[in-house]
């Protein structure tokens, strides 16, 4: 798979999610700190397994990134290993005019620097990757917004967006029980289920015969939650990095709601299973449409 490192200024953190949903959707693979820097984890440490996993390096330019020792840091990293002819590779993205630094003068960069020219720009990258360009999947403006205002609301409610594993849990469906095995860190048990957990979500990968073909996160934190209590899911959809703007909503009760997932046929489901449980995340394709 395609994957592509995101190096970026915290403060250019909009554009970035919306850019990182856009390469999803193309089936880009995205590192991106937030989803894999877990609080206790050393900075360098996953920075370095980051830049070092990843078969690209986007740059984000803007005045913010320039003048970031972090970014800096990154880039002297990917550009020693371009030049040691290592599979990296580093791509300038200008987000906001400024002046190339000198490590990337002489290379060409997307220009997303107007929002008519958004959709041109994210064409020229994915392309320049080797991904065929989907125009029917890129996130329109206005929609471009929804994912940060579900962080937002995740934020202001107390929850840590989830890191890898618990990431965007529907890119386990349709894994071999062995592959996502290894990918979340977890063993089967009998049947084939994995079930990985920590202090802030609890993760089961069902499986028939031998695939993966639902997956539900709890979300420890909103606990204890009563059915009978309404609650609002673009927070739990937020804390998995996940767009609700990507999802139409099926059908709304107080305790579940239910959404399609019309880009990757699933069925998505954030409910309250009992009184007293914490609000859970449900992922898969048998009933999607249903």
């Amino acid at each position: 798979m395609t994957s592509v490192f995101l190096s970026h200024n915290s403060q250019d953190k909009p554009f970035v999610r919306r850019l990182a949903s856009d390469l999803d959707a193309h089936g880009v693979k995205c590192w991106i700190d937030e989803a894999e820097i877990k609080v206790g984890d050393s900075l360098i440490e996953k920075i370095r397994q980051g830049l070092d996993s990843m078969s690209y390096v986007a740059v984000i330019l803007s005045p913010n990134s320039v003048k970031s020792t972090w970014v800096q840091r990154e880039v002297d990293v990917a550009m020693n290993q371009e030049i040691l002819a290592k599979q990296v590779k580093v791509l300038p993205l200008m987000y906001q005019k400024c002046e190339l630094p000198g490590f990337l003068l002489g290379k060409k960069y997307a220009d997303f620097t107007k929002e008519e020219n958004y959709a041109i720009a994210l064409e020229d990258f994915v392309r320049s990757i080797g991904v065929v360009f989907r125009g029917n999947v890129f996130t329109p403006p206005e929609q471009g917004h929804n994912i940060g205002r579900a962080l937002d609301k995740a934020w202001m409610r107390g929850l840590l967006v989830l890191s890898a594993p618990f990431h965007r849990p529907f890119q386990y469906i349709g894994m071999t029980i062995d592959a996502a095995a290894k990918a979340v860190g977890g063993t089967p048990n009998q049947v084939g289920n994995i079930i990985v957990e920590n202090d802030e979500s609890r993760m089961v990968l069902e499986a028939e015969g031998n695939f993966v073909n639902y997956v539900n996160i709890e979300l420890k934190r909103t606990a204890p939650h009563k059915q009978s209590e309404e609650f609002d899911s673009e927070i739990i959809l937020g804390a998995l990095s996940i767009n609700p703007a990507e999802l139409e909503l099926v059908r709304k009760a107080v305790n579940y709601h239910y959404y399609s997932d019309h880009k990757r046929k699933l069925k998505v489901s954030v409910s309250c299973l009992y009184d007293g449980a914490p609000l859970s995340a449900g992922f898969g394709g048998k009933y999607y449409g249903m």
